[in-house]
């Protein structure tokens, strides 16, 4: 992956305004952004929308901070946050037009078909925008997602940062989630069973969504 591939702007919007809100004041909001070396954002919040902004090294360290500054239970809520506001905004976007219009036609299959079909244009979306590989496939009544040169736990594996989790990767868990109860109408449980924090040696983080299983007080 391009670590000098630029993000679009809402990107980094939605993240800063959600670490605002969990910071006190501007001055432990502008320290923050130091840290991640993002000075440029302190007086001038990015625009909300798709212009080029951060690159995808910026974006790790930011990720990196977070764990950083925060303590775990503050990360993993903005990291939820994060996901939730990314989904919602990609949703009023012509990104996912296309997927809206499989939904449409109930008689194609199985919903599970359906919903494949519609996931798998995502991640081929994201795999454009971001720069790195996102693999979906089915697994008996299940799914199993690998992305590639994953960048949220990139920083801590290069060991920058100490991690208080063997799975740290939050964000794509809360994205999936949402995505997949957007393109199915059900809940669904996504969870990280493989992360590159406790397994270096591969290049990919491993999600699986296991097919209307719901749990209480999942992420």
């Amino acid at each position: 992956m391009d670590p000098e591939r630029r993000l679009p702007s809402y990107t980094i919007r939605i993240s800063y305004d959600i670490i605002a809100e969990e910071t006190p004041n501007p001055e432990a909001l502008a320290r923050l952004l130091q840290l991640a070396g993002l000075e440029r954002y302190i007086a001038k919040p990015p625009p909300m929308d798709n212009s080029p902004s951060i690159t995808m090294r910026e974006y790790e360290r930011l990720i990196g901070v977070v764990w950083q500054v925060f303590d775990p239970h503050q990360a993993r809520e903005i990291f939820r946050r994060v996901a939730q506001s990314g989904f919602e905004h990609l949703n009023k976007s012509q990104v996912l037009a296309f997927a809206q219009f499989l939904r449409a036609f109930d008689a194609m299959g199985s919903k599970r078909e359906r919903v494949a079909m519609a996931i798998g244009r995502l991640t081929a979306e994201l795999s454009r925008s971001l720069g790195n590989k996102h693999e979906l496939r089915r697994e008996g009544e299940d799914f199993v997602l690998d992305i590639h040169d994953c960048p949220y736990c990139a920083e801590l594996v290069r060991g920058k940062v100490t991690s208080p989790e063997t799975r740290a990767c939050h964000i794509p868990v809360a994205f999936y989630q949402a995505a997949f109860a957007w393109a199915s109408g059900d809940t669904h449980t996504v969870q990280e069973i493989s992360c590159r924090v406790s397994n270096p040696q591969q290049d990919y983080c491993r999600f699986k969504i296991f097919w209307n299983v719901a749990l209480k007080g999942q992420m």
